[in-house]
């Protein structure tokens, strides 16, 4: 079987150059992918690289993330992240989404998804909070204090990342690392994220926008996901969500 291999590939949106993988197979249905807080496109290779042979397959480093570009304004609300998506799925024309997005990534595939249900014919949520609650704002503390923002060595960034998802393997831990770090300084590895994101967290209390009452508005089949073990998203919450959304489960 053909290795299947992604395209970088930039983008003008916004005043803003994004970065995104296309995984070919133009003409085929679409999968978007939307990542987490702190990631990148590349998390999601693996999904890509199982699902590439099927569907189009894209996944975007938003805003701030990645080998996209940092908002010089410091402005990464979610409204900011609506107008990037909407502007890039209308540019790449793309239609009858299949839209999968991360904490983070599955809270702006969830406000997109409320705003324009005739553009998205699936949307899969994974560990992505519609609100707030104290778990889940101390969950993300937690990850925030967690993950390292300057590290001596590669190594070192690997076994910190590890240590903060001890559910998946080392070779996933170092993928993770590999395209979520860069050198500076002479060999000082620092994340290719925007920090300043980190510290308007703080500012808020690590609360983010309510969305619960958008929930209604989402029409297309839906899949709510949530790890066992997460923080993120209680069982609860992920049931009130699939009572709320009409073709949830």
């Amino acid at each position: 079987m053909k290795e299947i291999i992604p395209q970088d590939r930039y983008i003008e949106i916004n005043g803003l150059r994004l970065h995104y993988l296309d995984w070919g197979n133009r003409g085929c249905q679409t999968i978007l992918l939307l990542h987490g807080f702190m990631a990148h496109a590349h998390v999601w290779d693996d999904f890509a690289f199982s699902f590439g042979s099927r569907y189009h397959v894209v996944a975007l480093d938003q805003r701030g993330h990645g080998e996209s570009q940092w908002s010089e304004e410091g402005a990464y609300t979610i409204e900011d992240h609506f107008v990037d998506l909407t502007s890039f799925i209308e540019t790449l024309g793309l239609k009858n989404l299949i839209l999968v997005g991360h904490s983070m990534g599955g809270r702006n595939a969830l406000f997109y998804t409320a705003y324009n249900p005739d553009n998205v014919k699936k949307l899969i949520l994974v560990d992505a909070r519609p609100g707030n609650s104290q778990q889940s704002s101390e969950a993300l503390k937690n990850l925030l204090i967690s993950l390292p923002l300057q590290a001596d060595s590669f190594e070192e960034t690997v076994r910190k990342v590890q240590a903060v998802y001890p559910h998946i393997s080392r070779e996933i831990c170092h993928h993770i690392a590999n395209y979520g770090y860069k050198q500076v300084n002479g060999g000082t590895l620092v994340p290719k994220y925007d920090v300043r994101m980190i510290l308007h967290l703080e500012r808020s209390g690590y609360l983010t926008e309510d969305l619960w009452l958008l929930l209604k508005n989402v029409t297309c089949d839906t899949l709510v996901v949530r790890g066992k073990k997460s923080h993120f998203l209680s069982e609860q919450e992920a049931k009130e969500m699939c009572d709320i959304i009409p073709k949830a489960e």
